[in-house]
C-alpha cells in the first residue's frame, strides 16, 4: 500500500490524526499511549439524544483509522508487541440512568412506549455492561468473550468482567502484578483496586 493510501484513513478527524501520531510513537519507543475523542458536554460521544443517527457519523470517525493503526502495526511486526484498548468509561442504554435495579430519577422525560425514533436515541449513562476491544499484545484475535442482552435493560448475561479485572487482564500483557502496590504516608495504593484483580486469561493467547 503507498504511503497516501495509507495515510487517507487517519486524514479528516482529530481522533484519527490521533491514531496516526500514535502509531508514529509507537515506532519511536513509546511506552503508553491515549487518544481521546474530542469532549464536547453533550456533543461528540457524550451525546444524550439523536443517539439513533449521530452514533453513526460517530462510529465512522472512528472505524477507520483504527482499523488503519492495526493493520500498520502488523505490517511492522509491532502488533505482538502493543496492545490497543478500544473503551470507553460506561456503556449505554436507550432510556434507563444508572442501573435497571437502581434507576436515577428526573434526568429524562422517559414515554410510556417507545413510538417515536428519537426515542431509540435518548442515551442515558449506563453501567450494568459494555464492551471493551482489544488488539494486539497478546490478545486473541476474533475472540468474543460474555453476552450482553440484546433487549433492555442490556445487562450482562454470562461472563461478566469487572472493570478492576479488565485492569488486572491488561497489567498481564504488561508482565504486572494485579496485587503489585506501593505504600506511601503508611497508605496501600494498587494497581488494580485493593489488590484483588484477576486477569480473565480466556481473552488471552498464553
Amino acid at each position: 500500500m503507498s504511503r497516501s493510501k495509507s495515510r487517507k484513513p487517519y486524514e479528516g478527524s482529530r481522533f484519527g490524526r490521533g491514531c496516526l501520531l500514535a502509531r508514529r510513537l509507537v515506532e519511536a519507543g513509546a511506552r503508553f499511549i491515549e487518544v481521546s475523542t474530542e469532549y464536547v458536554p453533550f456533543l461528540g460521544w457524550d451525546t444524550h439524544d439523536n443517539g439513533h443517527t449521530r452514533m453513526v457519523d460517530l462510529k465512522r470517525m472512528i472505524d477507520a483509522p483504527i482499523a488503519q493503526l492495526v493493520r500498520d502495526l502488523e505490517q511492522r511486526d509491532l502488533l505482538d508487541r502493543t496492545l490497543i484498548v478500544l473503551a470507553s468509561e460506561f456503556s449505554r442504554d436507550v432510556m434507563v440512568e444508572g442501573k435497571p435495579d437502581k434507576p436515577v430519577p428526573n434526568q429524562v422525560d422517559q414515554p410510556d412506549k417507545m413510538t417515536e425514533l428519537k426515542h431509540y436515541g435518548m442515551h442515558r449513562h449506563f453501567t450494568e455492561a459494555g464492551s471493551v476491544l482489544l488488539f494486539g499484545g497478546g490478545a486473541k484475535r476474533g475472540f468474543l468473550f460474555g453476552k450482553t442482552a440484546e433487549e433492555r435493560p442490556c445487562t450482562s448475561l454470562t461472563r461478566k468482567v469487572t472493570v478492576t479485572d479488565l485492569h488486572a487482564t491488561i497489567l498481564r500483557t504488561l508482565g504486572i502484578s494485579p496485587r503489585y502496590g506501593v505504600e506511601i504516608e503508611e497508605r496501600p495504593f494498587y494497581v488494580t483496586k485493593d489488590g484483588v484483580g484477576q486477569p480473565v486469561r480466556e481473552v488471552l493467547r498464553s
